[in-house]
């Protein structure tokens, strides 16, 4: 898929949106299969850019669910415990 810096620039932003990327494809006017076989390819353009918008959004995300737990945010605990949980799962630890 050929698309231009530009375009590039609007899917990072998309992800960082959480937009889905049906509605990225319908906004950039491409086939919505070909698109979403290019964010799933790792190493594609598409797949850098959206994934690079969608990282930062979560990161910015679990850093506030972080301090609201710091803070005493019974929800946003459990929360933490649960991507912990992920990670240890990921990682193999206990």
């Amino acid at each position: 898929m050929n698309l231009n810096e530009e375009q590039l620039d609007s899917i990072t932003n998309a992800g960082r949106l959480l937009i889905p990327p049906s509605l990225v494809a319908i906004d950039l006017e491409v086939d919505e299969m070909d698109f979403i076989t290019e964010i799933r390819t790792p190493g594609t353009p598409v797949h850098k850019a959206y994934y690079s918008g969608y990282l930062e959004q979560l990161m910015e995300t679990r850093v506030a669910i972080i301090k609201a737990a710091r803070n005493g945010s019974n929800p946003a605990l459990v929360e933490v415990l649960k991507l912990i949980q992920e990670v240890n799962l990921q990682l193999k630890y206990e």
